[in-house]
Order: C-alpha cells, then structure tokens, then sequence
C-alpha cells in the first residue's frame, strides 16, 4: 500500500461519510464522529476494494485512484450510517 492510496481512501471515506449524514440527518452521529467514522470506514473499504482484481496495484493510474476512491467513499458511507443508526438507537 502507498501513501497517496492511502490517502485517497480517507478522503474517499469522509466525503461518503459526510454525503450519508447530509441526505439523511437520521444517519448522523454529530459532526466530528461522522468523521472520524467515514476516514475509519475509508479505510476499511478502501482495503477491500483493493481484494478486486485489476484494483490491487499500486501507483497513481486512474484505475487505483478510482478504486481506492469509490471503496473509500463506500466503506466511509456504510459505516457513518451505522453509526448514525446505533446513536439514535441509544438516544431514544
């Protein structure tokens, strides 16, 4: 894994994690914890989305950026909505 992959993949996970809680205020778990959860789960999906064949090289060609970019800002998304839904859970 390279540093700017790396880098792509939390940048990926905030702007899918700060997309989930801006289209639905029921997925938000306060500003900084959507966050901190989106560059956690860019991370996480961003890993993933290197296991796909044609996505686990490294460099900076359009399709490692784009996959690192898409799996980040899924991985960011998915668990900022879990995490919006297991904090309304609590608060109620």
């Amino acid at each position: 894994m390279d540093i700017v992959g790396l880098v792509i993949q939390l940048i990926g996970g905030v702007a899918g994690g700060k997309g989930v809680a801006s289209i639905s205020k029921k997925l938000t778990s306060g500003p900084v914890l959507d966050i901190i959860l989106g560059l956690v789960g860019g991370f996480a999906g961003g890993q993933l989305a290197g296991l796909i064949p044609g996505l686990e090289g490294s460099g900076v060609d359009i399709a490692n950026v784009l996959g690192n970019l898409i799996g980040g800002g899924i991985g960011g998304g998915a668990l900022t909505a879990i995490g919006g839904l297991i904090t309304q859970s609590i608060k109620k």
